[in-house]
């Protein structure tokens, strides 16, 4: 049996420190500027995230700042929408609702990513898949309470970070190194954003790094070709994970027992991707 060396590993994901670092550093000092001004400080907060995103792109994949309309490539076009996505919820349209603008953008997003499959299959072929992707993304967003002045739940962060985090860990296995390593960035943009929260100072949406964690997560699936077990194990702990945490909050319970039940239902669900992908490392290794 051969053994595994995390060396490679470290030396591929050690750039995560510096998004980590940038957004958990932005996060505390931002505070001490608009701590007074709620609307003013989730917007400021939600600014320093979109920072990390930014530079975890920039770390890994540089090209996707340079050439952002890049019909054949998706993963291009994931910051320039990110950025657009800021820009367009913090306009104040007050004629029209968030829930209805980011509705409305969620669906031109995913139509672009899908865009090189739609192109290939034809748009009513493929036209089933963006519709359960944009359900499966609404579903996630009423689940996860993060209003424009409040901010969002440190315990809801953690099944983003978990799922992230698995995300960077199995995309190389796959066959995707660029999708683990982005994978890793986000997940150390959660990290940031996790224990900066933890003592209820710093608020936030989370609304820009869970759009990329789902946008990888469609990438994953429909280009890297990534097992929809997997997939579908990754997508479950996000949603039973802020289940769990809804129902620790409804039930007023202190935030680190609302935090291990999110953690806990996250992680029930993260064991069948970490089976299936033993299983086919299994698989592979058969012949020798």
């Amino acid at each position: 049996m051969e053994s595994f060396s995390f060396a490679p590993a470290e030396a591929l994901m050690r750039p995560v420190v510096g998004p980590f670092f940038l957004v958990l550093g932005l996060l505390l000092v931002s505070n001490f500027f608009v701590s007074r001004r709620p609307g003013v400080a989730v917007s400021l907060s939600d600014l320093c995230v979109l920072a990390g995103i930014l530079l975890s792109f920039g770390l890994f994949d540089p090209s996707s700042l340079r050439h952002f309309f890049n019909p054949s490539r998706p993963m291009d076009w994931i910051p320039l929408l990110s950025s657009f996505f800021f820009i367009l919820r913090t306009m104040p349209f007050k004629r029209v609702s968030h829930l209805l603008r980011e509705s409305g953008f969620l669906l031109v997003s995913l139509t672009l990513l899908m865009f090189p499959l739609l192109h290939q299959s034809g748009f009513f072929q493929e036209g089933q898949t963006v519709g359960l992707i944009f359900m499966i993304w609404g579903l996630t967003r009423l689940i996860y309470p993060s209003g424009y002045e409040t901010g969002i739940g440190t315990v809801y962060l953690l099944p983003l970070f978990l799922s992230s985090s698995a995300l960077a860990a199995f995309s190389p296995l796959s066959g995707s190194l660029l999708l683990g390593q982005l994978s890793g960035g986000i997940a150390a943009v959660f990290g940031a954003m996790i224990l900066a929260t933890w003592n209820g100072r710093v608020r936030l949406t989370a609304i820009e790094p869970g759009w990329v964690l789902g946008a990888l997560l469609v990438i994953g699936r429909q280009y890297a070709e990534i097992s929809p077990v997997v997939i579908g194990s990754l997508v479950g702990s996000i949603v039973l994970g802020g289940l769990g945490a809804r129902l620790g909050n409804k039930l007023r319970w202190p935030s680190w027992t609302g935090g291990i039940l999110a953690t806990g239902l996250s992680m029930i669900s993260l064991a069948f991707g970490i089976l299936e992908v033993v299983k086919s490392l299994s698989s592979q290794q058969g012949g020798y």
